[in-house]
């Protein structure tokens, strides 16, 4: 079975983030890193696609990119820590727009998503700071 075949199944059976976690330690650290930056960028795919009718959701995307940007570079640099430690261990080696852009996660989640606060066009700009971040991540690892 091929690395993508493998991958399908699992994710048949789960959510993409956590069939990323699945092939974590199975996989080479570096294909780990590559898949989830691809999954960043499903998920910023899927916050555009999503904006349009809804806005809400589509914080929640933007959030999930984060995230993964985030995992993506934990793995990267082998920091093995809770997500909510891990911004700012990186934010130590990389600079503060790793936790600057965990900031904005977190906004998008419970400010845009869990209590819904946040009108469109808050959410069209943070989608521009994501953008940013997922790029930055690519440099920081590529």
């Amino acid at each position: 079975m091929k690395l993508v075949e493998a991958i399908l199944e699992i994710g048949r059976e789960v959510a993409r983030e956590e069939a990323n976690d699945a092939v974590e330690g199975k996989l080479d650290a570096e294909e780990v890193v590559k898949i989830r930056l691809d999954t960043a960028d499903f998920y910023l795919e899927q916050a555009k696609v999503t904006m349009d009718h809804s806005h809400t959701l589509a914080s929640e995307m933007l959030f999930r990119a984060v995230v993964e940007g985030i995992k993506a570079l934990g793995d990267y640099f082998r920091i093995e820590r809770e997500l909510r430690e891990l911004p700012t261990y990186l934010s130590d080696i990389l600079g503060d727009w790793v936790e600057n852009a965990w900031e904005i996660g977190k906004r998008l989640h419970y400010d845009g998503y869990i209590f819904e606060f946040m009108q469109k066009d808050d959410v069209l700009s943070y989608m521009k700071v994501v953008e940013d971040f997922l790029k930055n991540c690519r440099l920081a690892v590529l």
